[in-house]
């Protein structure tokens, strides 16, 4: 083995630690019999040579040895070597949309090179895996079908063998690695989809001869990704009963494979620390490949809403915790980026807040927390729960707890029934950042109970000190509506430092909204907006006309920033002509001179400009084709834009064809396509329905 190793000059090469004297030592260690030393050598390749998925000279060099490697009988391990290859190849990375670390052209160049030779050199080897998929070594064929697939051209030769290997193959763990292969190869190459989904649905409606549960699921996913037309009508059917089936056969399974099973290596890699993490975060689920497929289910139906819903609905339901916790976070994803029937989702996510286990009481409310414009359903548990009480006074980090976070949640849905225990965590604890927009969500008669408490702390507390602490205060503030804060807002506002420039923006939003300030602040507010210097003159002219009008200096000021360079700025003063309504109608020159200039106020400021042209003009044949622009310009000016039109009346009758394609769309209009921890603004998406819905009963 390793012919040829030592005659390489290892050291003219490099890693992403120096020179690659040390190369042969960790190849030779992968071909260990003990599997500490595999396990140390492996570490060392992903650590160095193959740095978070960087390539070297060395990186190329090993190619060949990782091959022998694979090709040597019997040898412990080579199914991990095979995923290394895989990376190293890089599935068909693209070196233009790569960072590389130098502006040196030549550099560049021969990293590229090197890149593309490690590719071409891994892909011209790859005929060898054909001969392995009846190795003994089940680990190894698992390895295979995925790498052969990503790395052999012909991919009629691989699909020939997959299939030839899917009627022989035994091991139910390689033949799901085959169910994946043939699901990702008609995926890459539609022309066999047809073959592949011939194959996948004999798997996964075997008739007569009942196969592996969890084969099933898998062939059930990979239908779901490639021919989802051949879908079996009862599908979330099928896979919930295989979930049960599974969950029922891995419990017989359990003791046995506890009694059988290999000691693992231990060693203090990289690799030993995330394979014991992995396996600590797992424990409690009973078939966790199986939670993955399902995981994988749900992303394969994409926008069969009705399917993933019940789907998620049984896997809410479940006796096994660690498909619960899965489906807390899929509910996250799923209630925040499509349009269902939600309602039972909500509610039974609501549930988990019953449980004694503080870490699913605290997952369910962090994702009903973001979820407070559906949240309804959950609300009498929310509720239960926090009546309740804590086990202890909401001191700091009380929001970390799991009271905390079904306070939170209860809370976010402007819930009065939260009132009482906010007022406790503003006497004791820290001030929750959304405090005011829970405010803002509440009766003011219920939100008015946490007046006197919000008077004391914001009265005491040094904005110097606690910036951040600051800015959640006024917003909260401001949001009572209430004259008391007037005073106390209006100290904060002369703040000095940098720390006190930091709260002075939200100072003058505070008191914009508030619409009240003490006299003596009316001549600071003037000299503020008057300031050219300064990054508040927008909102300064907000706030100077909400107290006291004086359209003869707010109006210069905030023409001044609507021409601003920076875009930020033209948005913020966008706002706030917006709120002066028709009063600002002497700015409708400026904002038609941005209108004629799309390029430079596309995004957010298209949206915020439309607005305030509607707002200050009330000219609707004006406003309409600017309005227009800003839906198409970015998907989050679209709630706002259908907010003017449900404003326009029947004059929003060219919206309506828009509008009924928006709303007939199952995925929310925020929806980018995001996986994994990805949450969306459903309330924003739930106001853009009512509008919506309210534009098309008054126009048909």
């Amino acid at each position: 083995m390793f012919t040829g190793i030592d005659d390489i000059d290892w050291a003219s090469m490099g890693h992403a630690y120096g020179d690659a004297s040390d190369v042969p030592d960790l190849l030779r260690g992968l071909a260990s019999a003990e599997a500490a030393e595999r396990e140390i050598a492996l570490d060392g390749m992903y650590g160095a040579v193959h740095h978070q998925g960087d390539v070297y000279d060395s990186t190329v060099a090993c190619i060949p040895f990782l091959y022998e490697l694979i090709a040597t009988s019997g040898l412990p391990g080579r199914g991990e070597v095979v995923d290394l290859l895989r990376s190293i190849d890089g599935d068909g990375r693209d070196v233009e949309e790569m960072d590389f670390w130098s502006d040196d052209e030549d550099e560049h160049e021969a990293w590229a090179r090197t890149i593309t030779r490690a590719e071409s050199d891994t892909r011209a080897r790859s005929g060898l895996l054909l001969d392995l998929l009846d190795d003994p070594e089940a680990g190894l064929r698992r390895a295979l079908p995925g790498a052969l697939v990503q790395l052999h051209d012909d991919s009629a030769i691989v699909l020939a063998a997959l299939r030839r290997r899917l009627a022989a193959e035994q091991d139910v763990g390689v033949l799901r690695a085959l169910a994946t292969a043939l699901g990702e190869l008609a995926v890459r190459h539609p022309e066999f989809a047809d073959q592949s989904g011939d194959a996948l649905e004999a798997l996964a409606l075997p008739g007569d001869d009942p196969t592996d549960p969890g084969l099933r699921l898998a062939a059930l996913v990979q239908l779901a990704r490639c021919t989802a037309g051949r879908l079996p009508d009862r599908t979330v059917e099928t896979a919930i009963g295989v979930m049960r089936e599974v969950r029922e056969s891995e419990e017989e399974k359990a003791d046995a494979a506890a009694k059988d099973a290999e000691p693992v290596a231990r060693t203090t890699t990289l690799i030993s620390y995330l394979r014991r993490l992995k396996a600590s975060q797992r424990g409690s689920v009973k078939a966790p490949w199986a939670t993955d497929l399902l995981g994988e289910l749900h992303h394969a139906l994409d926008d069969r809403v009705a399917e993933r819903f019940a789907l998620l609905e049984d896997q809410l339901r479940s006796p096994d915790w660690g498909q619960r916790r899965e489906a807390i976070d899929m509910s996250g994803l799923l209630l925040t980026g499509w349009r269902g029937p939600h309602e039972d989702a909500v509610w039974l996510l609501g549930e988990q807040t019953r449980e004694f286990d503080h870490r699913i009481v605290r997952w369910a409310s962090s994702e009903l927390a973001l979820l407070y414009a559906i949240g309804g359903p959950a609300a009498g548990a929310l509720a239960e729960r926090v009546a309740a009480g804590p086990d202890h006074l909401p001191q700091a980090q009380w929001d970390e707890t799991s009271y905390g976070a079904v306070l939170s949640a209860l809370a976010a849905q402007g819930d009065a029934r939260a009132v009482q225990w906010l007022v406790e965590v503003l006497r004791f604890g820290h001030v929750p950042e959304e405090l005011g927009d829970w405010i803002d969500r509440m009766d003011p008669d219920a939100a008015a109970a946490l007046l006197p408490v919000l008077v004391r702390r914001i009265s005491e507390i040094d904005p110097v000190d606690w910036p951040q602490r600051t800015e959640s205060l006024l917003k909260a503030a401001a949001a009572t509506g209430s004259p008391e804060f007037a005073e106390p807002i209006a100290h904060i506002l002369r703040a000095s430092g940098s720390q006190g420039a930091q709260v002075r923006g939200a100072a003058l939003r505070a008191l914009a909204r508030l619409g009240i300030a003490p006299p003596e602040t009316v001549p600071e507010l003037r000299e503020l907006a008057r300031d050219a210097e300064s990054y508040h003159r927008a909102d300064a002219a907000a706030a100077l006309w909400a107290v006291g009008g004086e359209l003869d200096t707010v109006l210069p000021v905030l023409s001044e920033s609507l021409m601003a360079e920076r875009w930020y700025q033209r948005h913020d003063a966008l706002q706030a002509v917006a709120r002066m309504g028709t009063e600002a109608a002497g700015l409708l020159p400026g904002l038609r001179r941005l209108v004629e200039n799309p390029e430079e106020n596309g995004g957010w400021v298209a949206g915020a400009l439309a607005v305030a042209l509607w707002q200050a003009g009330r000219d609707a044949e004006e406003s309409m084709p600017v309005l227009l622009r800003a839906w198409s310009a970015h998907h989050d000016n679209r709630s706002d834009v259908a907010g003017i039109w449900a404003q326009m009346g029947s004059a929003a009758a060219p919206a309506v064809p828009l509008l009924r394609q928006e709303l007939a769309a199952v995925r929310r209009h925020n929806n980018t396509g995001g996986t994994g921890r990805m949450r969306y603004r459903c309330a924003d998406d739930e106001r853009l329905l009512r509008h919506g819905r309210a534009v098309l009963q008054v126009c048909g």
